[in-house]
């Protein structure tokens, strides 16, 4: 399977899941990617990985009280605040721990804008932070074995089965 024909099956499975299977499938993703963060942060210091909680939290916690649009705005501001630039923290982990903060940005706007897209974008986030670590682990790989590893191939099976 390449990449489009993930993306297009990925697509058509979510489409049809209900709303709160659909905030799973994104909380998933973020809970598998919070220890990127956290990694970056006891590194560099920098940063606030109780932001992600509290943002994570509070997703798990509006699939049965609601969504509260001022809450989720006051939460993406702060999370907006600790996400690393990586023109400042050029190490790898400053990628990864963006790349986890994306994704919980991504969610958090998916309660207010529920379309597919932030769905689609928390997918590619994890994708991207597998090849990226693929890539610094093993640095002759290419493109087309990238695509092919097992690595993102169990990522994408994963997303397959949580989309059902």
């Amino acid at each position: 399977m390449d990449s489009t024909r993930f993306y297009e099956r990925l697509s058509q499975q979510l489409t049809v899941l209900p709303q709160g299977r659909l905030i799973g499938f994104g909380l998933d993703i973020c809970e598998r990617l919070l220890p990127d963060y956290i990694d970056f942060y006891n590194e560099f210091k920098w940063g606030n990985p109780e932001i992600l909680k509290e943002s994570i939290q509070y997703i798990k916690d509006s699939v049965l009280d609601g969504v509260n649009e001022e809450k989720v705005n006051q939460l993406l501001t702060e999370l907006e605040e600790v996400l690393p630039d990586t023109e400042e923290f050029t190490d790898p982990s400053g990628t990864y721990a963006l790349n986890a903060g994306c994704a919980v940005f991504e969610l958090l706007e998916y309660l207010i804008d529920p379309e597919i897209d932030h769905l689609l974008n928390i997918s590619s986030v994890i994708t991207d932070t597998i090849d990226f670590k693929l890539s610094e682990l093993e640095t002759d790989l290419s493109e087309e074995e990238l695509l092919k590893h097992p690595e993102l191939l169990k990522e994408w099976n994963n997303q397959l089965e949580l989309s059902k």
